[in-house]
């Protein structure tokens, strides 16, 4: 074991980068505390995919990363398709269910990697593999309720005061606080151009859809392996989760006057909405 540090860290946020950056440093002989402003570790959104680079990372960060990642992780679904990140296809044509869909929408590209035995599809639920992390941490390193106010300096230390009264001390703050980012708020400043997330242009519909259901529908190749649809002003993609079970999509539109005026980041919407933006 690696000798102990004489300093100590903070981490604020505590999704699956603050978890993992936390595990680093335990392993590392490095004390150090989580502080996550929500009641308990969770984690929004659906599927999540990973290429060889990052399950590398994972793997020097800590082994039991990886391997939290391999009891979770979903490849493709086709032996043949492993090495394979997406299949590219246009997505303009309308098909009927079953594999006459794959005929319809015409195969353009695929992706594979190119180390031997690397997987190119790694995909699993954020939440699933947010618990294999937990597992990993201490029930002493997280505080919860959390919510960072601000950083300030007292001598050699940073003093992060929180929502709720509270302050600590640390030789170093580290962020791992997500998009809407209360750290790199405090370190460029409120009104600072990189200090707030700026509309990408694209909105999502996300799913979530029984294996057998996407079978039915697509045909068993499009169902099981990762796919990219590209269209007009939008493009979809799926991939399995679950170990097979369930079918990920995610399907993008982009916003054609570039704008984003709802205060909310993530909206209700239905069926009808969503096939309308898809619709030609």
């Amino acid at each position: 074991m690696a000798q102990r540090k004489d300093f100590h860290v903070a981490v604020c946020g505590g999704g699956i980068g603050g978890l993992c950056l936390t595990i680093g440093l335990l392993r590392q002989n490095i004390s150090c505390k989580l502080y996550e402003a929500a009641s308990a570790f969770e984690e929004v959104g659906a599927g999540v995919s990973f290429g060889p680079n990052t399950i590398r990372a994972m793997e020097l960060i800590d082994p039991q990363i990886a391997k939290g990642f391999e009891n979770c992780a979903t490849t493709n679904g086709w032996p043949e398709k492993k090495d394979t990140w997406f299949d590219f296809r246009t997505g303009q044509e309308k098909g009927t269910r079953g594999g006459a869909l794959a005929a319809a929408n015409t195969h353009v590209a695929d992706v594979k990697t190119r180390g031997v035995g690397e997987v190119g599809q790694n995909s699993t639920h954020r939440a699933h593999f947010l618990n294999e992390l937990v597992k990993l941490v201490p029930d002493e390193v997280p505080e919860f309720g959390k919510r960072l106010k601000n950083i300030s300096e007292r001598g050699d230390k940073m003093v992060l005061t929180f929502e709720d009264g509270t302050s600590a001390e640390a030789d170093a703050v580290i962020g791992c606080d997500g998009i809407k980012s209360r750290t790199r708020e405090i370190l460029l400043g409120r009104d600072h151009e990189a200090a707030h997330a700026v509309f990408s242009g694209k909105y999502a519909y996300r799913g979530l859809i029984p294996m057998d259901v996407a079978v039915d529908a697509l045909g068993d190749e499009l169902a099981k392996n990762s796919q990219m649809y590209m269209g007009q002003h939008g493009h979809v993609l799926t991939f399995p989760i679950e170990k097979g079970k369930t079918m990920n999509v995610v399907a993008f539109r982009t916003k054609l006057d570039g704008k984003w005026q709802e205060e909310k980041w993530v909206l209700p919407s239905k069926k009808e909405d969503m096939l309308k933006d898809f619709a030609g």
